[in-house]
């Protein structure tokens, strides 16, 4: 009996100390850890760039609502960093292994902690977003910016949810209801290998402009069930850089397409025959 008592106590002492493990190991999941991300403060790192800056601040006081917000300059984000009572939205750089220099710009949102005491990259990241080429851009990041900004504020809340969408890449979610909108693409934003016959053969309700003024006009216009097309490519790509794809809606500034590619002899930046072949084939 005492023999039984004795491995009883053994096996409830195993129990007891294997729930307090797991309880101690959920603290660490990536949801847990973001699970303060709407309590604290974010912090929004000012590049310097005082044009920039400037349609940066306006952009993030009319659709930042997920946390707390505040303005700071770059060095005060060295000092504060690796605190972890703030999230930090800031522009980084991105580097492709073979590129020479930066390509393109990224507007990232992370966690302060002790890892940002080595660089940026050992931050915890909750989502990275591309935003312009780092070198000559073509300046409808301005137009778009709040749309930017609503679509990393959506994935952050998505996050949230379960442990399983915790860990979800950002991505378009509604490429589907693509079937029952308007698209407006913008010529500039086609790769240069992309087939006349490709264009010819999209679905009447897919527009293709040669102005690219006429794409952000739809935009700015709230245009009514409608999306435009956005690329972020470094403007002076070699073999392997990276080449981003977007369709975002002008009314309610949602992610209707997220694709990249490398870029190649054979893919030039922008959207590719591929691209175009599916999405025309959504609206069938």
């Amino acid at each position: 009996m005492k023999t039984s008592i004795r491995i009883f106590i053994c096996l409830l002492a195993g129990i007891v100390i294997s729930a307090d493990l797991f309880a101690q190991a959920q603290i660490y999941t990536r949801k847990e850890k973001l699970k303060d991300l709407t309590a604290k403060t974010t912090k929004v790192v000012l590049s310097g760039d005082e044009v920039f800056d400037e349609a940066f601040k306006e952009s993030v006081s009319a659709t930042w609502t997920i946390s707390p917000f505040e303005f700071c300059s770059v060095q005060e984000f060295d000092k504060i960093k690796t605190s972890d009572k703030y999230y930090f939205l800031l522009v980084v750089k991105g580097q492709q292994r073979k590129e020479s220099e930066p390509g393109i710009d990224l507007l990232t949102f992370v966690k302060g902690g002790d890892g940002a005491s080595k660089s940026i990259n050992d931050m915890m990241e909750v989502v990275t977003f591309p935003l312009r080429s780092a070198v000559d851009p073509s300046g409808r990041e301005f137009i778009l910016l709040p749309a930017f900004l609503t679509i990393i504020q959506d994935h952050a809340m998505t996050l949230m949810t379960s442990e399983v969408k915790a860990y979800t890449p950002l991505g378009a979610t509604d490429s589907k209801k693509l079937g029952m909108r308007r698209i407006y693409f913008s010529k500039d934003d086609f790769a240069p290998q992309v087939d006349q016959k490709t264009i010819d053969s999209l679905d009447e309700d897919i527009i293709v402009e040669e102005d690219e003024d006429d794409v952000d006009k739809v935009f700015t216009d709230g245009t009514f069930n409608c999306v435009v097309s956005y690329v972020v490519a470094p403007s002076e790509p070699v073999n392997g850089s990276v080449c981003y794809k977007l369709l975002i809606g002008a009314d309610n500034h949602k992610l209707y397409w997220y694709k990249k590619h490398r870029i190649s002899p054979r893919s030039g930046s922008g959207f590719l025959d591929s691209d175009l072949r599916a999405i025309n084939q959504l609206r069938k």
